[in-house]
């Protein structure tokens, strides 16, 4: 009996990671940095998944491409292959006992300030074996370094940029105001009004942070002018140590030990505002099981922070 001719694969996972990419980005350009490959890699591999199927799957034109009908539909199809692809090779990344590996895991500015690096130290003594590296930066940044491939995860606020990930809510918090001792002294909270007389300093509107606090303080009618716009919040609490000089912070960014216990908390009221702060990756891919643990000691640390709300994860939701 002879052999059977086997018939030629109909396409790969390399023309499926093009067409996502792509279809996600629009543009070539972008798809090929994001995928770290020449532009015509990109395009050749397009090119040879509508020839073998005789389909278009893009309009082409000077301003780059625009995904038709039939490329809506088959993106959600190639969602959940990769979906399935990642959630496969974490079956065998769990495969072994232990924990090891590497994981990449970004983080905004105020998440730094404190939390990460207890985190960091405390997952580091339960799981010595995996190497972990922990990057900082604009809200942005974090969410096109997810879109690349570059982090796991990453700790951000709010969600309302985040259509193409998944999310896992984390915490809520609620803004404090924040100044030395002496400035604060014998409050235990101030209204909004009330920071106009006071030196503000804030970070400026490039900070995801900035765009909240105006966005509430405008729905009392007030609008905030701070003497200083800084976004480095260690130099930005450098700041509120001299007299008369306030800020408004999340909770998780002053420790009782910084600066020998000079600088004070009290609440925000008129708008009392709040924060929500999630974990999020690319909907296609799989958390490893190091980062699920990650996360989890996250959650222990800022359990232990006054005014920061822990989100248990929804039924259903994140990662299987």
């Amino acid at each position: 009996m002879g052999h059977q001719k086997r018939l030629p694969t109909s396409m790969d996972i390399r023309q499926i990671r093009c067409f996502v990419a792509l279809y996600e980005e629009g543009s070539i350009t972008r798809a090929a940095r994001r995928l770290h490959v020449v532009q015509p890699a990109i395009s050749q591999q397009i090119k040879r998944l509508e020839a073998h199927h005789d389909v278009q799957l893009f309009l082409r034109d000077t301003h780059g491409v625009t995904p038709n009908a039939l490329a809506h539909e088959f993106y959600r199809h190639c969602i959940r292959v990769l979906t399935e692809l990642e959630r496969a090779d974490a079956v065998l990344a769990r495969g072994a006992d232990r924990l090891g590996g590497k994981i990449v895991v970004g983080a905004q500015a105020s998440f730094h300030q404190f939390v990460m690096a207890r985190t960091l130290e405390a997952f580091g003594e339960q799981y010595p074996e995996v190497e972990v590296l922990s990057r900082d930066g604009y809200r942005s940044d974090l969410i096109s370094w997810l879109i690349a491939g570059e982090l796991e995860c990453a700790l951000l606020s709010t969600t309302q940029d985040l259509l193409n990930m998944q999310t896992r809510d984390i915490s809520n918090e609620t803004l404090v105001v924040v100044g030395h001792r002496d400035t604060l002294a014998g409050r235990q909270a101030i209204s909004g009004r009330e920071l106009a007389g006071f030196q503000l300093v804030l970070p400026s509107r490039y900070k995801s942070m900035r765009n909240l606090i105006d966005a509430q303080f405008g729905l009392q009618g007030l609008t905030l002018r701070p003497q200083l716009e800084v976004d480095s919040l260690q130099s930005l609490l450098h700041i509120t140590l001299r007299p008369g000089w306030l800020s408004i912070i999340p909770p998780m960014a002053l420790s009782s030990e910084l600066f020998g216990g000079a600088l004070q908390s009290v609440a925000l009221l008129e708008p009392a505002i709040r924060r929500k702060v999630v974990v999020a990756w690319p909907r296609h891919k799989s958390l490893p099981a190091p980062v699920h643990k990650f996360i989890d000691i996250l959650s222990g640390i800022l359990a232990d922070i006054p005014g920061v709300e822990i989100q248990d994860p929804a039924p259903g939701s994140g990662d299987a």
